[in-house]
């Protein structure tokens, strides 16, 4: 079961007006960056209020590259003095307790190969892709790029193989949507420039 005591015991602390992204680095100690890149993935994998991806995409940015290094969790020191209030970051620990509940009924460790050393570090790899997305203000994408990597997350906490393919397989697609976005807004983009020049 994924350890979240201390999250929970952070998100009570009413003498806190705030939790900034260091306490929650802290609060989880060096073995958590699986964890808290399930924490800031979560919201990003429902729809929400435009500009919450890129906040949320740089801490995902710095855990997946260390994911792919195999590196304990570290945040530059401007990224760690962002925060968040109290009762919007209780509201993310309710939900991570919530899915935490959900998955110990189907996670379970199966297709080794596909969580151990060299597949995580892929893992982290495509995180980086899927965080850079996130960081970018595109239409359409966020979602599908927070659900792969939950489910990469989950994969990795749980040493389920199967997570791991599903979020290999939402991650790509995730990629492939990103790459059509792009394309069709410089596509129009294009169009209306030559309309007006015209």
């Amino acid at each position: 079961m994924i350890e979240l005591s201390a999250l929970v015991e952070l998100a009570s602390d009413r003498a806190r007006r705030r939790i900034s992204i260091a306490d929650m680095v802290h609060s989880m100690g060096d073995g958590s960056v699986k964890v808290l890149l399930l924490l800031f993935a979560l919201p990003n994998s429902i729809p929400a209020l435009p500009g919450t991806s890129t906040i949320l995409g740089f801490p995902l940015l710095f855990l997946t590259m260390q994911m792919a290094l195999r590196k304990p969790p570290w945040m530059p020191r401007w990224l760690a003095r962002q925060s968040l209030s109290r009762k919007d970051f209780a509201a993310i620990v309710l939900r991570l307790t919530t899915l935490s509940t959900w998955a110990e009924r189907i996670c379970t460790p199966r297709l080794g190969r596909y969580v151990d050393g060299c597949t995580l570090r892929m893992a982290g790899v495509l995180g980086v892709l899927l965080s850079v997305v996130l960081v970018l203000p595109l239409p359409l994408v966020n979602v599908p790029c927070g659900i792969a990597l939950v489910l990469l997350s989950l994969g990795g906490l749980y040493k389920d193989g199967l997570f791991s393919i599903l979020g290999f397989v939402a991650g790509f697609a995730s990629l492939g949507l990103t790459a059509a976005v792009v394309i069709f807004s410089f596509r129009v983009g294009k169009q209306i420039l030559l309309f007006w020049h015209f």
